[in-house]
């Protein structure tokens, strides 16, 4: 039996994809003041001093974003559907790929504002642990019927079209339809203000003097980069070399010693504690939009013993 379970991976992210954040071009309104719309730059009552990775993505915002937990059980729901959907259309062996995305993103790995991990670092460089030799899931390629059945899309291959009647947009289509929330509201608050935030935060003055010591301190290590982010467009290669881990070392002790990390993740939270403010309403709303989702999730599994 055949799981095709990159496959299934792949269409749950797509369809989680509505309300992860991304951005929808729709913008929300502006902050008042400053240049643009901008609001004046708020004050830290305190600058906290973070030592990993995890510590630094607790923003205000993500209270009203899906956790990992509701997200894992939206994607079961969803999967649970498509898989109903699949065996209507005669699919029986096709499965949903149930990944538990509690457990994605746990690599302590470097951000904008500096790597944190020493050991990690001093291990892997900038690679990620384990990236090298990893196995892919998967159960096999899905044959063109198949991927007309899931996707409502004509296979690139050829082939015969799927069996019975395709809804629009593939059993995929159908099961995100059926956990949409109809009276959702429309654009995407969350994530317009979350990219609202990160770049106010990237041209904060007190970030912008943290990382120009950033800089100083890893020039004084031998290091020559203007910011930690133009450390992931260097070419490192597949496997990691003494250089790589040299310098992946270097940026923690000046990630470090600037706190850099700290002073970026106090200045975005007190951005989006202010954002908060000034679209309070509108979040309460998108939160609510993904509380429908949710439960709709939780009946769909119920009612299929889960």
């Amino acid at each position: 039996m055949r799981s095709h379970r990159r496959t299934a991976l792949l269409v749950a992210a797509a369809g989680l994809a509505l309300i992860t954040g991304c951005s929808s071009g729709k913008s929300a309104s502006p902050a008042p003041g400053g240049s643009g719309g901008q609001a004046a730059a708020p004050a830290l009552t305190a600058t906290p001093t973070p030592t990993t990775v995890a510590d630094t993505q607790q923003l205000p915002l993500r209270a009203f974003s899906a956790t990992p937990q509701e997200l894992t059980g939206i994607a079961r729901a969803q999967g649970l559907l498509t898989q109903d959907c699949m065996k209507r259309l005669g699919f029986g062996s096709w499965q949903p790929n149930n990944a538990d995305l509690t457990k994605v993103g746990k690599d302590d790995m470097p951000t904008p504002y500096g790597f944190l991990n020493e050991a990690q670092a001093a291990q892997y460089g900038f690679h990620a642990p384990g990236a090298a030799g990893a196995t892919k899931a998967g159960g096999g390629t899905l044959n063109p019927a198949e991927f007309t059945a899931l996707s409502g899309l004509k296979s690139p291959t050829g082939g015969e079209p799927a069996g019975g009647d395709t809804p629009p947009g593939g059993c995929t289509g159908e099961a995100d339809r059926k956990l949409k929330n109809d009276k959702a509201p429309s654009g995407d608050v969350y994530g317009d203000l979350t990219g609202q935030s990160m770049n106010r935060t990237k041209s904060d003055a007190r970030v912008t003097a943290a990382i120009a010591e950033w800089a100083t301190c890893m020039k004084q290590k031998g290091y020559a980069y203007s910011t930690p982010e133009s450390l992931s467009t260097e070419s490192w290669g597949p496997t990691v070399t003494q250089r790589e881990i040299d310098t992946a070392k270097a940026d923690v002790a000046c990630t470090k010693q600037t706190n850099l990390s700290g002073i970026a993740f106090g200045v975005q939270s007190a951005i989006q504690k202010q954002l908060i403010e000034q679209h309070d309403s509108e979040l309460k709303a998108y939160r609510a939009a993904i509380q429908a989702q949710i439960d709709k999730a939780a009946a769909v599994l119920r009612e299929h013993g889960q």
